[in-house]
């Protein structure tokens, strides 16, 4: 929707109001917190209502570990579902390095104690019939006092499956603890 340039003087009416002022991008679903458990699961969080979604993610874990993401319909981890990914990542102490896998786990961005590692996720078409995909292109990694990083991870789900929440996690290696925020890109 175009935005429209109010003058001095000029009356602010209702439909302006509703029209105009509330047609902006991101729109808070909610927060969850998470602790105690290898596995932090956001059920029924996509719905129609938007096609696009943001999620922040911060956490920490209880030792260094790797966490991943898995997609779900209700309850249920999609397993069956070939995944297309590719990830990099670079800390201060090493150089860039990059993977693909071809399975349910997505790696995500490593999770270490003390220090958080906080980043920000685009699911795209999770609920449409179609080619699920997510992007993750900036990270902050909290490796060390002196040490941190960032990670890049693009993957696409080859199936179809209407995809309505997600979960990360260790494969069963260290809990983690932390946060997830949803917002939804508004539709114009």
């Amino acid at each position: 929707m175009a935005i429209k340039t109010f003058t001095t003087g000029e009356v602010l009416t209702a439909s302006d109001t509703n029209t105009y002022l509330a047609n902006s991008g991101l729109v808070y679903i909610s927060t969850t917190s998470f602790s105690g458990s290898t596995v932090a699961q956001f059920q029924s969080c996509f719905t129609s209502t938007y096609t696009n979604y943001r999620a922040l993610i911060s956490y920490t874990g209880g030792s260094a570990n790797a966490v991943y993401l898995r997609w779900l319909v209700g309850s249920t981890v999609q397993t069956g579902n070939n995944l297309s990914q590719s990830f990099g990542s670079s800390y201060s102490a090493n150089s860039y390095t990059g993977s693909t896998r071809g399975d349910q786990y997505i790696p995500l961005v490593a999770a270490y104690p003390t220090y958080s590692t906080t980043y920000a996720m685009d699911i795209f078409s999770p609920q449409a019939s179609a080619y699920t995909s997510l992007m993750v292109n900036t990270t902050v990694l909290g490796v060390s006092a002196s040490d941190s990083g960032m990670t890049i991870a693009n993957a696409r789900n080859v199936a179809t499956t209407q995809i309505d929440g997600f979960e990360l996690t260790t494969a069963g290696a260290t809990n983690i603890a932390g946060t997830m925020t949803l917002y939804g890109y508004r539709k114009a």
